[in-house]
């Protein structure tokens, strides 16, 4: 080897060497920065999709097909390896098992029931006047509402339906479905303290293809009001948390 080539030879073992030490530790925080943020926005996708982490619970999903999934989907600027790293360092968290336990034993407790031939009447009165006016009545028949800032639901049988509607005029009544079933889900006191339960209702119907129309809480009782064909499907889809599917 000439003096000429010997010298450029060693000018790139010099190079490289020095390449080495910038990325080792001059450029190390940016690594980690950037490990830190693929964890974070992989864990932040995977916790609000209560689909896929019950499937991780279950352990029925596969790892490298859910990061392939998520990159895809979220195009996620990162690699297939870092992102199932996060995935698995998801998993591995405690509280993630904790809370999938504390829900999976609030609803093996839940006592789940439906009724039929329910509707619901939207109401253009202010609170005031709303109760004014149902005070000043002697009508006994049974009735659920929610209140709005300007609006009422009430919601009650069908048969019940022409005495309510006797208490307000036409044009008090902005809206009225009478197609609508109800399945109530009494919990125990523990769900009240207990984040995601709601939440976890709201998925299973949503994984059956059903809409929610209305939604009454008194924990722990969720009233949850869907469209009477959809009742049977509603009624398994919340079994299922019953029964720990």
């Amino acid at each position: 080897m000439s003096k000429k080539g010997a010298i450029d030879f060693s000018f790139y073992v010099i190079l490289s060497h020095l390449i080495i030490f910038h990325n080792k530790y001059i450029n190390n925080d940016r690594y980690v920065q950037r490990v830190t943020n693929i964890n974070q926005v992989v864990w932040k996708v995977l916790q609000q999709d209560l689909a896929i982490q019950k499937d991780m619970w279950r352990k029925i999903i596969n790892t490298r097909a859910l990061a392939k999934y998520l990159i895809k989907k979220y195009s996620l600027l990162a690699s297939l390896d870092s992102v199932i790293s996060a995935i698995r360092r998801f998993q591995t968290q405690d509280h993630f098992e904790e809370e999938e336990k504390k829900l999976h034993t609030i609803f093996k407790q839940a006592i789940v029931s439906t009724k039929n031939n329910v509707c619901c009447m939207t109401i253009g009165l202010t609170s005031h006047e709303f109760l004014t006016r149902v005070c000043k009545t002697q009508n006994t028949v049974h009735f659920r509402i929610s209140t709005g800032e300007h609006e009422f639901k009430l919601v009650t049988e069908n048969p019940s339906l022409q005495k309510i509607k006797g208490l307000f005029s036409q044009d008090e009544i902005l809206g009225l479905d009478q197609d609508l079933s109800e399945v109530s889900v009494v919990l125990t006191d523990l769900a009240v303290e207990t984040k995601g339960v709601l939440a976890r209702i709201a998925t299973e119907l949503t994984l059956a293809n059903i809409n929610i129309q209305e939604i009454i809480i008194t924990p722990p009782e969720f009233l949850i009001y869907v469209k009477q064909k959809d009742i049977v499907k509603a009624h398994e889809s919340i079994l299922k948390l019953a029964n720990g599917g």
